[in-house]
């Protein structure tokens, strides 16, 4: 769908194409402004993130422009989606996490985002809040309907790489952000270094180490596992969000 929106042009697909096809200029890759987001005041000049997930948004017939809104009386229950993750920086207590949303009203799936993009934009458009750990599964926010809102979960030492990937994004997109930023004791690394370890106490002169060992602690050997009554605040800000 992104592809046909694009161009009016028929599509080729290289891979199985086997004609000589002759052209009298081409442009050739994609040019990036930001590792996820539009400068509008960079070529192609004018275009913005917000732009971009309209444009996924008609490219993909999603249904939702605006997220709900509530009112005082409403009884509606708004949509969150927990992405799940497998591998590294898990989510130990989804369970729990779930629960307690439930508990304030929230109609909760926690789901791991892999199909097919046409389905996974078209489930993710369905809900009103989506929250996650760091990771690549936040970038379906494209699919969101403005106004909605983006809780991002921020496991040690990685602050840096969660505002930039993330939370200007947001903002960009016109989808309200919020985020839980861990403290040691609800990260699994406590149970792999003593408390005064410099991975503890300080993440950034791991990072001076170089990137290779910055990720293979944080990123790739770091589970979460939420205080669940200090994150229930972030879920009632969620809440008062969508109510305007």
């Amino acid at each position: 769908p992104i592809l046909k929106a694009l161009s009016t042009h028929e599509i080729i697909e290289l891979d199985n194409d086997h004609e000589i096809r002759c052209f009298k200029n081409a442009i050739i890759g994609l040019k990036s402004h930001k590792d996820f987001d539009i400068d509008p005041a960079k070529p192609p000049f004018g275009n913005s993130l917000r732009n971009f997930t309209q444009f996924v948004r008609n490219a993909y017939s999603l249904e939702r422009e605006k997220a709900i809104k509530l009112t005082a009386q409403d009884k509606r229950k708004p949509r969150l989606l927990i992405i799940s993750r497998t591998g590294t920086r898990l989510l130990v207590n989804e369970d729990e996490v779930a629960a307690e949303a439930q508990s304030l009203g929230f109609d909760v799936e926690a789901v791991e985002l892999m199909n097919e993009l046409r389905v996974c934009s078209k489930r993710v458009n369905s809900f009103d809040v989506m929250m996650g750990v760091h990771g690549a599964g936040l970038t379906n926010m494209v699919f969101l309907p403005e106004n909605a809102v983006l809780i991002q979960v921020v496991p040690l030492g990685l602050q840096w790489l969660a505002k930039a990937y993330f939370e200007h994004p947001a903002k960009d997109m016109n989808v309200e952000y919020l985020e839980y930023k861990i403290n040691k004791n609800e990260s699994s690394l406590i149970e792999q270094y003593p408390i005064d370890h410099p991975v503890i106490r300080d993440p950034s002169f791991i990072k001076k180490e170089g990137y290779g060992k910055f990720k293979s602690i944080y990123l790739d050997s770091q589970n979460v596992r939420l205080d669940v009554s200090k994150f229930r605040g972030v879920l009632l800000e969620a809440l008062q969000l969508l109510h305007g």
